[in-house]
């Protein structure tokens, strides 16, 4: 009998949101000891994972016949799976880290900050942009824009998106590309006139264009089938990726309870299937203007822009979508594989978009025990982006395990490095887990494994990661925090060359000088338990031999959102400052420890952590917690500091910290 295990949607949450880590002794690699089974350089993995090169469909014809076959081979009693495409996923030679370098991976130039971001010249979309003159926020269903040329910020305009569910933006110029998601309707389940199951809604993305030049107004609005992955822009050259299930299928329900029932409406799906079009398939867009006129429309590539792996990966359709946003709403180009994808890494000349296998997704959904994969792995694809006219499929590869996000991934001299860990703990004690790092390089179609160090935290789980230069740092954790030196100087012989343990973990990690690492996380007890934000500084010049020079620990029940979104850190290179958003309630329901605010600190050269200012906005240290009031992105302008919550945006002096205006939204 098979037993079924049914995950909720809280486990998926939890899964999606595995988060965080820090810990080393320092060791040479040879003295690590060994398994028969530990790889600690290149060679076949233990005969398993084998790369999965991508199949183009040459036309119309032979897509159908692909996914109408294995869609009537899928097909059930009540239709094509449960249209589950995930939720908005919106979700860095030598081991020396110059400060340059440091203040490059922060997006920064020498006047004001920008979006903290893992590639320097890769922008990521975001709550806050700004170009130096102005700010411009999303909150609470209103874009802002707010003039920061003079002593104080001055609001200029505003215009209200609530409608749209608009989650981030990109900024270029005068013209601001937001994007959002939306749901549209499809139909019920009925038998007559009785609903006998909730109606499923279509998950769509929204581009929207907005003009900023004078008042904010609308330009134009892309509407797409699917839901939001991730977005990079490269210049002003955009590229979307999102995910969509088929859509536009009348199921046939069972006309009543008992097998014969279940049977004939298996049938007459399949039936559905057969009579299916490639419109049903292949996302479907509409262009609108700002009067709500349709101006293009239709599906968003043609067939043979499309593909399937070697090896059956669902009927979903992940999208890369090119759009040229110096000429518009308008796509230049797009292309599409039968695939998921969930966490994204860009270069400026490469975009990869990995994903769980669809074997472990399928278990994971269905639960079902006998299904049960022998092992967890992940798909990466490819993509080359370095022209502004297309994104061109490149590779596929496959790597042991799951990836924590999208700084898992970098890609240094051609070759992809990644780093993942073989289950989730959500998946229970049936897996064995452990982590590692693997070294990829393109062939033929193929992202081939050259390299590889495993046996990376066994028992544990990756809760960071940051590739620097022929260097990674890989924090594991389960009650204490070891971080990992790696050497990647040789990609066909990665090693461990050093090994740091302590007490809680880092979830982020960012250079913040010449050697040196600041970790954002969780202080915790011998045992594991969490005890508060911890802030601490890594020296990792020698890295045999990493240390930790300095610590910033807050009181009990405190937590940062850098912990899961590295867009709400701030380093500013130029005076060492580091601003962490910071939510404490009051356990004991004293005002004295509720604090909605930021934490402004300060890292010398050889490490050392000063505390600067704490900085709240009005209401941000009520006894009851003003959640409005929370900081929730930093940036420098000038001589500025300018911290910015859904209440509005205060101005500090960029050396003390200390309030110099306020402007409320």
């Amino acid at each position: 009998m098979r037993s079924r295990i049914i995950p909720s949607i809280a486990t998926f949450v939890a899964f999606a949101l595995l988060l965080t880590a820090c810990t080393f002794t320092a060791r040479n690699d040879d003295t690590i000891p060994t398994r028969p089974d530990r790889r600690v350089e290149s060679g076949t993995p233990r005969g398993r994972l084998a790369s999965n090169a991508l199949v183009p469909f040459d036309a119309c014809d032979t897509f159908l016949d692909y996914v109408i076959a294995h869609g009537v081979e899928l097909v059930g009693p009540y239709g094509l799976g449960d249209g589950f495409i995930g939720w908005p996923v919106e979700e860095g030679a030598t081991t020396t880290m110059a400060a340059e370098g440091a203040a490059r991976a922060a997006g920064q130039d020498t006047n004001h900050s920008t979006t903290n971001v893992q590639v320097v010249g890769v922008d990521e979309p975001d709550m806050v942009k700004t170009d130096g003159r102005r700010i411009v926020v999303l909150s609470e269903g209103m874009l802002i824009v707010a003039d920061v040329t003079g002593p104080e910020p001055v609001e200029i305009g505003r215009l209200e998106v609530g409608d749209f569910m608009v989650q981030s933006m990109f900024l270029t110029g005068d013209t601001v590309l937001l994007f959002g998601s939306g749901w549209m309707p499809v139909v019920p389940l009925t038998r007559g006139e009785a609903l006998i199951a909730p109606v499923p809604e279509s998950p769509t993305v929204q581009l929207i264009e907005v003009d900023i030049a004078g008042d904010p107004e609308i330009v134009r609005t892309m509407t797409i089938d699917g839901g939001f992955v991730s977005a990079r822009m490269v210049d002003d050259t955009v590229r979307l990726v999102l995910r969509s299930a088929p859509v536009g299928f009348e199921w046939s329900y069972p006309a009543g309870s008992g097998l014969r029932a279940e049977r004939q409406a298996i049938e007459e799906n399949r039936e559905i299937i057969r009579n299916s079009t490639v419109d049903n398939w292949i996302p479907f867009y509409v262009v609108t203007d700002a009067t709500g006129e349709v101006t293009a429309e239709g599906t968003l590539f043609d067939c043979e822009r499309a593909a399937h792996p070697e090896d059956f990966s669902g009927l979903d359709m992940l999208s890369v979508v090119t759009i040229d946003i110096s000429s518009g709403l308008d796509v230049v180009d797009a292309t599409g594989l039968l695939a998921t994808g969930d966490t994204v890494y860009a270069s400026a000349e490469s975009l990869y978009v990995a994903t769980q296998n669809w074997q472990s997704w399928e278990w994971a959904r269905s639960g079902v025990e006998d299904d049960r994969p022998e092992e967890v792995s992940s798909e990466i694809h490819k993509f080359d982006i370095s022209s502004t006219e297309a994104a061109t499929y490149r590779a596929t590869g496959r790597v042991p395990g799951y990836l924590l996000n999208q700084f898992a991934m970098d890609e240094h001299d051609g070759l992809l490095r990644v780093a993942s860990t073989t289950s989730p703990p959500s998946w229970g004690s049936g897996f064995d887990s452990e982590s590692q790092v693997t070294v990829l390089e393109e062939g033929d179609g193929e992202l081939v494994e050259i390299g590889m160090v495993d046996g990376l935290g066994e028992g544990e789980q990756i809760y960071s990661v940051r590739f620097i230069d022929e260097a990674a740092y890989v924090v594991t954790f389960r009650q204490t925090d070891p971080l990992y030196t790696i050497d990647l100087t040789d990609p066909t012989r990665p090693h461990v060359v050093g090994e740091l343990k302590i007490l809680g973990y880092s979830a982020y990690l960012h250079p913040v000088g010449d050697g040196l690492l600041m970790g954002i996380g969780q202080d915790a007890t011998e045992t594991g338990q969490v005890q508060g934000t911890q802030v601490s500084v890594f020296d990792v010049r020698d890295p045999a031999d990493p240390t930790k020079v300095d610590q910033f620990t807050l009181s009990q029940g405190s937590s940062s959102q850098v912990e899961y979104n590295h867009h709400a850190f701030l380093y500013w290179e130029q005076t060492g400052l580091a601003m962490v958003p910071i939510e404490q309630w009051g356990w004991d329901g004293k005002s004295d420890n509720v604090f909605f605010g930021a934490v402004g600190l300060t890292v010398d050269d050889d490490g050392n952590l000063a505390e600067v200012e704490r900085l709240v906005h009005p209401g941000g240290d009520d006894k009851f917690g003003d959640y409005r009031a929370q900081i929730m992105r930093s940036l420098v302008i000038g001589d500025d500091l300018y911290t910015v919550s859904a209440k509005g945006i205060m101005t500090s002096d960029l050396g003390t910290l200390e309030e110099t205006a306020w402007l409320e939204f």
